[in-house]
């Protein structure tokens, strides 16, 4: 999937909302913790390549 790097910090941020809040499930959480680690990854693939 290509997202544009506003759409990756939009999910960053709501990945982190998940991974912080309390009201949800350890499994819920742990999910968004995985799926931040790769937003993360490409969120630096992205800063590192040319424009």
């Amino acid at each position: 999937m290509d997202l544009t790097l506003r759409q990756l910090v939009f999910l960053e941020h709501e990945m982190e909302k998940i991974v912080d809040s309390k009201d949800r499930d350890l499994e819920g959480r742990s999910h968004a913790s995985s799926v931040l680690e790769r937003i993360k990854e490409e969120l630096q693939q992205k800063k590192e390549q040319p424009n």
